[in-house]
């Protein structure tokens, strides 16, 4: 199916673990500001993802589930040291520009006010067709 990338906005490096009901073996090192690409695998199911404990001691758990769902996961901090998960789904897959694009991450700043991400804003400003309609007329 593709793959899912893995934003570390945090302050330092994390450490990606893959495994299922809590035991978890190493996979990659994402370091600040880094992306990893996740493979996505739609058969892979209870399968899950540690991404690293905040400050108030909150592990960060995804599991394959969202990673088939979402094309882009970014694991941002707030001034407070908390973790928040930033998810942008994929949606019209049937158009080769968006499924050949690679994520567009929000900065740490705007991850941390958890501002989300409006997929059809960002296809308006990208001058991507909004619609069927528009699509097949381009």
């Amino acid at each position: 199916m593709g793959s899912t990338e893995v934003v570390n906005h945090t302050s330092k490096a994390m450490k990606v673990k893959v495994g299922f009901n809590r035991v978890f073996r190493d996979l990659a090192t994402v370091e600040k500001d880094g992306v990893y690409k996740i493979a996505v695998d739609p058969n892979s199911t209870y399968q899950q993802f540690y991404m690293g404990v905040d400050a108030a001691g909150k592990p960060i758990i995804v599991d394959s589930d969202q990673l088939v769902d979402n094309m882009c996961i970014t694991i941002a901090e707030s001034d407070d040291g908390n973790f928040q998960v930033l998810k942008v789904p994929r949606r019209f897959q049937n158009s080769r520009e968006l499924q050949e694009a690679s994520c567009t991450t929000p900065s740490p700043a705007a991850a941390a006010a958890s501002v989300s991400v409006d997929p059809l804003r960002a296809r308006k400003q990208a001058g991507l067709p909004t619609s069927w309609t528009q699509f097949w007329k381009s």
